[in-house]
This record gives C-alpha cells, structure tokens and sequence, in this order.
C-alpha cells in the first residue's frame, strides 16, 4: 500500500483538481495577490493613520478588528481596500492600477453600503455601517489631495467645493446616532466614537472668540429673509463659529477633523450655494487643518482648499479671509 505521503508527493493538494462552486478557482491568481497586497498595506500602514488620537484602542480597534468584521460585511471589506488603495497612491503617484482599484471598491461599497442602510441599521449591522460610514468619510478627505490638478499635460479642472467631505462626515454622525443603543455596547467601536469629541457632545464649554469677526454684519444679510429663514441662517453661522473658536482654544486633531460632522445640514446647503460668509468660515476650518497634515489624508489640502476659496470670493471678503 503506498503510504499518504507518497500518494500527497505525486499529486499535491489533490482537492484543488477538481473545482466546485466552492472553492476560489474563478479568481486570478493576480486578482487574490492584489487583494491581499491592499489588505497587508492597510493592517501595518493605513489603519496606523486612521485613529483620532495616539490612543492603543483606538489604534487596535482600526487595526485588528475592523479588519476582522469587514471579513463578514463585503461593504466594510471594499470600503478598507479602497482606503488601502488609495492610501498607497499617494506612495506611488504614478501606478494607474491603483486608481483603478480605489474607484472599483469604492463604488462596490458605496452601493452595498446604500442598499444595507436602506434595509434598516440593526444590531447586526451598526458595528459594519459604523465603520464603513468613517472609511467613506476618510477617502473624501484624502481624494481631495486629487482633485483640481492637471493630469498627464491637460489643463487642471476648475476648483470644485468639498461639499461631498462635510456630506461624508455628516453620515458618519447620522449612523452614530441612528445605531448608539447598539454601539455604546460595543467594546471595539465605542473607543474610535469615544476619541472624536464632535460625536459625542453636542454643545462646547465656552472660549475665547477669535473667530467672532466671521459673524459682523449677519443681522444687516438676513434682514430681507422670512423670520424663520433667517433665524435658520443665523445659527448655522453662529454654531459653525462656536466650533471654530472651541477647536481652536485647543488644537487637536479630533477637535479640528470634527467640523464637517458637526455644523448644520443647513450650513451645507450654505456651502454648496457658495454662499460667502460660509465658505469664509470653511476656509478657516482649513486652515487649521495645517496643524495636523501629518495624516497622509490631509497632506496639503489646506493650501489646495483656502486658495480656492479664496478665487471664489469677491474682494469685499478677502479682508475677512485674512
């Protein structure tokens, strides 16, 4: 009788001859090697970027088990190679086949994270849709480092708001808030929600005002407006300003990068109608985002976005912007 080592020296991992829908054998080879390129740069490189703060869980929660959730959710999974992917073009700038991967990812979670949210946020789900809001939020943020540059000899596009960044970021806190009964409980997500102070408090201790001149004149622009209009305006402006001074009176990362979830829905809509007074106020979130372009994800952006705001706004404003 011939003995199974031999049997296993002639014919090597004889369970791979013979395919079932089973098995992986409808992948490339390239395709796995590709994938687990992606998921190896985002466990020793990327997910090290991603925290708030130099806080071990938070750290270890990026690290370790995001990746082992998104193993069980396909959104979270194309959401963390896309990440990935771009993450490493800005390591190679020049390697095409990572844009490619970063838009084919992305665009297959942005659709199954659509579809899962459009089904119900449940205790099952929040941890993934949780994580998978803040991955989505991160690549706006760093496609911006992109945007608005020539490519290859062509003339760059015109400057375009960030308008889908602070979008991006409000998800992330309308997910929180959808799935807390269920997040609160949840030993690895609680400590990335724990360490950005914008998704867990609602009104800011007081400060100096250095950014108070922002709202000179508000009363004389909203004047003309229907009563709750204008009280509508107003307070987007007054709560943007409010966060604007509390970060500043102590500028750390998660109190700056907490801005776009926190200003109001209406304040958004303020930015995508380039309204002045808002995209003054945004130009100085930007600004302050220099203290922290240490994160790969922000690495000259606040250059990129203040001098396009700035080509945006008539001369009446560029004493303010100063």
């Amino acid at each position: 009788m011939r003995s199974p080592s031999a049997s296993m020296a002639r014919s090597p991992m004889p369970m791979y001859n013979q395919p079932t829908e089973n098995t992986l054998s409808h992948y490339h080879s390239s395709s796995r090697a590709t994938e687990l390129r992606l998921l190896h740069n985002y466990t020793t490189l990327t997910s090290k970027t991603l925290a708030a703060s130099n806080n071990a869980l938070t750290e270890s929660a990026w690290q370790i088990h995001v990746p082992t959730l998104a193993f069980q959710n396909p959104c979270l999974m194309d959401a963390l190679l896309a990440v990935s992917a771009l993450h490493m073009r800005t390591l190679t700038p020049n390697d095409g086949q990572l844009v490619r991967l970063f838009h084919g990812y992305m665009a297959s979670s942005l659709a199954q994270y659509t579809q899962t949210l459009s089904s119900g946020v449940n205790e099952q789900n929040a941890e993934a849709l949780f994580t998978t809001s803040a991955l989505i939020a991160f690549q706006a943020s760093a496609c911006r480092r992109f945007t608005n540059e020539s490519n290859y000899g062509e003339a760059a596009e015109p400057y375009q708001l960030p308008v889908q960044w602070f979008h991006s970021f409000q998800g992330v806190k309308t997910v929180v808030l959808t799935s807390w009964r269920w997040l609160r409980m949840s030993p690895h997500v609680r400590p990335i929600i724990a360490a950005q102070p914008a998704l867990s408090r609602d009104t800011y201790a007081r400060a100096p005002e250095p950014f108070r001149h922002l709202l000179q004149s508000v009363g004389e622009q909203v004047k003309h407006l229907p009563p709750s209009e204008a009280s509508e305006i107003k307070q987007a402006y007054e709560h943007s300003v409010a966060y604007l001074n509390w970060a500043h009176a102590k500028p750390e990362k998660p109190r700056i990068l907490g801005f776009p979830a926190t200003v109001s829905r209406r304040f958004i809509q303020l930015i995508d109608e380039k309204d002045p007074r808002a995209l003054v106020i945004i130009a100085c979130f930007f600004a302050m985002t220099r203290r922290v372009e240490d994160a790969w994800w922000l690495e000259g952006v606040a250059k990129k976005e203040v001098l396009g705001i700035l080509s945006l706004l008539g001369p009446e404003w560029w004493g303010v912007m100063e």
